[in-house]
């Protein structure tokens, strides 16, 4: 009986867990959030699809 109350209890705890996680890597956005980092294509400044917005002036 205890045993499946503390199942029951560790499994609710990591669900609230990775729905906290995950509503505040949703806050900080696209490329914030991205366990990537600095390897993702598409967080490089001359990348047309750049998560910061921001594009490089001579580059086209």
């Amino acid at each position: 009986m205890i045993i499946n109350i503390l199942i029951i209890t560790l499994v609710f705890g990591y669900s609230g867990w990775m729905i906290y996680r995950h509503a505040q890597k949703g806050k900080e956005g696209a490329c914030a959030g991205c366990d990537k980092g600095k390897t993702c294509p598409a967080a490089s400044m001359d990348s047309p699809l750049s998560c910061s917005g921001n594009t490089l002036s001579g580059k086209h």
